[in-house]
């Protein structure tokens, strides 16, 4: 099987992290809002840490993590591959056996990896941050940094190229367009 070119891989995870993140702020920031009275005379912003208060912190983990990961799992789990994935032509499958389609743990358990396990040493040190001292924010660049080198692992994995949530899944991905090469002489 073909596996799928590295920069098509970052435009599908950009593709479906704009489209989560432009509906998911549509959606639940003005709940949140309503919910818990943010932006009212007399709210307490200031006293609860600034801008930083739980709603916000709530609204933002919702939008980077809770909503990715059930759009991912969801899409995964029936098709094998997201809006992002499909639009450049790859999709996952399963490594062992090679080719087969993802059953619904692996799909969940990749999803939740990629954007729950990622996320929540970032929002871990944004608490601590808001709550305890200020510096721990620069705890939230390490998480992304490491973050990061997880999705980059699949640039020097060999022979599958494989990101970590890659491996803890036993999933490849795969290039779905490269099987149409031999009819190209027909398209013409």
């Amino acid at each position: 099987m073909p596996l799928a070119p590295i920069l098509r891989r970052a435009g599908a995870r950009i593709i479906d992290n704009a489209l989560v993140a432009a509906f998911g702020f549509a959606l639940v920031l003005p709940i949140t809002v309503g919910a818990f009275g943010l932006g009212k005379p007399g709210s307490k912003t200031e006293d609860d840490g600034g801008i930083w208060n739980w709603p916000i912190i709530f609204t933002l983990f919702a939008v980077l993590s809770v909503l990715p990961f059930v759009y991912e799992a969801v899409q995964l789990s029936m098709w094998g591959r997201t809006f992002g994935k499909r639009f450049m032509g790859i999709g996952v499958v399963q490594a062992r056996p090679a080719g087969n389609q993802l059953t619904t743990t692996q799909a969940v358990w990749r999803a939740a990896i990629t954007h729950v396990g990622y996320q929540l040493g970032v929002f871990f040190f944004l608490v601590l941050a808001v709550m305890v001292w200020q510096y721990f924010a620069y705890g939230m660049l390490l998480v992304w940094a490491g973050a990061l080198m997880a999705y980059l692992w699949a640039i020097w994995d060999q022979p599958l190229h494989q990101a970590l949530h890659d491996r803890f899944a036993d999933t490849l991905v795969i290039d779905e367009r490269a099987g149409y090469g031999e009819y190209a002489e027909y398209a013409e």
